[in-house]
């Protein structure tokens, strides 16, 4: 068998990400552990460069456990990683995307400190990773399949 052959059988196995449907009801998370479903992270780092990443973790029914990053560094496009239990992709899109979300989500965080509950910012990241996947100039980079080391 040859390498191309190889390879396109090796693609055919990664499934396409699609959007993320957000409603109301949360119909396409896991809620089975609601403790744990979502998790948002923040990181503003300009001490050499900037470097800014948000990172969060959703439990899908599509596709289980995913970790979602976006990733700024000065440059003329951004990185979004996504990996679940079986896959990764990394994808490039452009800079404006990444600062029209980065502003959404500050501006709802800061303003929901007066709320009783903490904001969780699941809405601004479902909205971001399908802003980047539906986006005409999000460039898929890469996408493997994750071998996973056994216990034993």
């Amino acid at each position: 068998m040859t390498r191309k052959k190889l390879k396109k059988m090796r693609s055919a196995q990664i499934p396409k990400l699609e959007p993320i449907i957000y409603d109301k009801d949360l119909s396409a998370f896991d809620l089975s552990n609601y403790v744990d479903v979502f998790d948002t992270e923040l990181v503003l780092a300009d001490y050499d460069w900037m470097n800014y990443t948000l990172s969060a973790s959703i439990s899908t029914k599509e596709y289980g456990d995913m970790k979602v990053e976006f990733e700024y560094f000065g440059a003329i496009f951004c990185v979004m990683t996504v990996e679940t239990e079986k896959w990764k992709y990394s994808f490039r899109f452009d800079t404006d995307l990444f600062e029209e979300h980065i502003i959404r989500f500050l501006r709802k965080h800061i303003k929901n400190w007066k709320e009783e509950y903490a904001f969780n910012g699941l809405e601004e990241v479902v909205s971001f990773y399908n802003d980047v996947l539906t986006s005409p100039s999000t460039v898929e980079e890469k996408a493997t399949v994750l071998r996973r080391k056994k216990n034993h």
